[in-house]
């Protein structure tokens, strides 16, 4: 069990999904603790992970994780059975806390969440197929040690934006230009002019020049570039909720794991 953190949901009327931002903050719990960012992340498609399913713009969070080297999996859509695992884990974790004490209040529900994880990663014997029967943690000792070595204080060297605009860079949009000459592209508003006001169009990035480029289709399959307008709106701050720091020298040195061709 790699993380676990509660959350409220009440509304006045109802109750709520969790925001991109504190999934985020559960993924940087879990770099945190274990000290190390994993090679992909696993999720469901819904529209707070994957982004809205009628656009094919990433998410904020694959954007966030693409910024560190991590890749953004996702199961099939309504298919639960592909992550067994975590379905289970849900039930496992949940059955753990479900005593009067543990449910009184959020902090409770926290110190329950924390502890039981605790007692099930290092205590308790798992019937898993690859445990054997023993604490995932001594079936697997290998997980105590980081592949990626992770500290919060080493995210602004790690996070690395050319990174999320060569991810951004794959992908190639169609938007409809509105009648003031605009396209929006992940809530800003760009403008490509008047003179191609209602016509459908393809929108690329450039990864090199951080610009958005505006084109056409040409009837023979070429592409004329209408405009281009530099990105805006998409920088280390709002990825990753945090200050970048001003003087990277005085971070203390990181030991990096680099592969080698045999």
């Amino acid at each position: 069990m790699i993380a676990s953190q509660a959350f409220s949901v009440k509304t006045k009327l109802h109750w709520r999904k969790l925001t991109w931002e504190e999934v985020r903050q559960v993924l940087h719990t879990g770099f945190t603790e274990w000290q190390t960012l994993p090679d992909s992340v696993l999720t469901d498609n819904e529209m707070g992970l994957g982004g809205n399913p009628n656009d094919p713009f990433p998410s904020w969070l694959s954007l966030y994780l693409a910024g560190l080297g991590i890749k953004h999996n996702f199961i099939r859509s309504h298919q639960p059975t592909d992550q067994p695992q975590v379905e289970r884990n849900h039930r496992t974790l949940d059955g753990f806390t479900e005593d009067e004490g543990s449910r009184r209040d959020l902090s409770h529900l926290q110190q329950a969440l924390d502890q039981e994880r605790y007692v099930y990663n290092h205590q308790f014997p798992c019937r898993a197929s690859d445990c054997d029967g023993l604490p995932p943690l001594q079936a697997h000792p290998a997980l105590r040690s980081p592949r990626r070595p992770y500290r919060p204080e080493w995210e602004g060297v790690l996070f690395d934006l050319q990174r999320v605009y060569d991810f951004l860079a794959n992908f190639s949009f169609e938007r409809k230009v509105n009648r003031n000459g605009q396209v929006t592209l992940k809530g800003h508003h760009y403008t490509v002019g008047l003179a191609h006001k209602e016509k459908n169009i393809q929108v690329r990035l450039d990864a090199d020049t951080q610009e958005w480029r505006f084109l056409e289709s040409a009837e023979q399959g070429q592409s004329q570039e209408l405009s281009r307008r530099k990105l805006f709106g998409m920088d280390f701050q709002t990825l990753t909720g945090l200050e970048k720091p001003k003087d990277l020298s005085a971070l203390p040195p990181i030991q990096l794991t680099l592969p080698l061709a045999a």
